[in-house]
């Protein structure tokens, strides 16, 4: 048996040996005391450590799960949310949610102001377009046109003007992870679309040739036509797919079942560029339209109605006007007569 070194013994005492040997003893003794066969206990779920804080306050109401889930798929996803919502309310929002008074899907009234996105990109940067486009930014800041009046679903994807809780699917806010955000955020959904460009321009009063945003589509001669808005639809039914080219949802194309019958029809009500002009009053309804518009859907068929009107009261999906022919014709139109073959425009 070894004998412990001479140094040792003459610094310790046989008392204090024995009492380190009997520690070592009790550790070897409690370490074995485990049964044979028995299943650990379960270690406790590690919580993922949010990027940022005040995502803690944000994901404690569901209703803004949708939010947080499209966020952590974005580019923006590692900056804090009040970095760039720097007028919400946190506490009004709670007690919003207790009280049971919010909206939804949420609805942010404040504006992200240019200067706040300037915070992290600099307007001396470099863009890198897709495709042919020309975007000059310098001359949007001069203009004064804010960055979110383009970019305004760079970091949720635009799930609530795209109107996405309507689907049965993503309705139960309880339910968003960004799993599930993956089926309805992409590239795409986050860059500014085609109709935005065109709509903000025309209400401007500014260019919207193809040859001022684009460099190799740069003209459409059909298009250019004085009489292009009253025709667009004839030519359209010449062949669809053409449209679909430019005009199609990010998705790519898609159509619902409009109930008249008319796959061109089916088409624009699916189509966002396509409805939202559609939704608005065209100039040629004057002050006089009531009295001329009988002659007019005679005229032209009844079909040509059909792309802005639905014969009964329209629900929040179906991407009409609000106003529909049964609100007057109730006693006279019935589905038949709406579906039956008419003139096309």
């Amino acid at each position: 048996m070894k004998r412990f070194p001479e140094e040792w013994r003459k610094g310790v005492s046989p008392g204090t040996i024995l009492t380190i040997l009997l520690v070592f003893l009790m550790v070897a003794i409690l370490g074995g005391c485990k049964t044979e066969g028995e299943t650990p206990a379960p270690e406790a779920p590690k919580a993922e450590k949010p990027v940022a804080e005040t995502e803690i306050s944000c994901a404690k109401c569901h209703e803004m799960w949708p939010e947080i889930a499209t966020w952590k798929l974005s580019s923006h996803s590692r900056i804090a949310c009040e970095k760039c919502h720097t007028q919400i309310n946190l506490k009004a929002m709670e007690a919003a949610h207790t009280a049971g008074t919010f909206s939804k899907p949420i609805k942010l009234k404040e504006k992200i102001a240019a200067d706040t996105c300037k915070t992290c990109h600099s307007p001396n940067r470099v863009f890198s377009l897709p495709g042919d486009l020309i975007v000059p930014h310098e001359r949007h800041d001069k203009a004064r046109v804010g960055c979110t009046d383009c970019h305004n679903t760079v970091a949720h994807y635009g799930i609530v003007e795209r109107n996405v809780f309507s689907r049965p699917d993503f309705a139960d806010y309880a339910k968003w992870t960004p799993e599930l955000a993956k089926h309805v955020a992409g590239v795409p959904f986050g860059r500014p679309s085609m109709w935005q460009c065109l709509n903000c321009h025309q209400m401007a009063g500014v260019k919207t040739k193809c040859a001022d945003c684009h460099k190799v589509y740069t003209s459409l001669p059909s298009h250019e036509a004085a009489n292009w808005l009253s025709t667009h639809g004839r030519e359209g039914r010449k062949d669809p797919s053409n449209c679909t080219k430019c005009h199609a949802e990010k998705e790519g194309p898609k159509t619902v079942d409009s109930g008249t019958g008319d796959p061109i029809i089916d088409f624009e009500r699916a189509t966002s560029y396509c409805y939202n002009c559609h939704k608005q009053r065209p100039a040629f309804h004057g002050q006089d339209f009531t009295s001329q518009h009988a002659d007019m859907a005679k005229a032209k068929g009844v079909l040509n109605c059909w792309a802005c009107h639905s014969l009964d009261a329209p629900t929040t999906t179906q991407n009409v006007t609000g106003t529909y022919c049964n609100n007057c014709h109730w006693f006279q139109v019935k589905k038949a007569q709406a579906t039956a073959p008419a003139k096309k425009e």
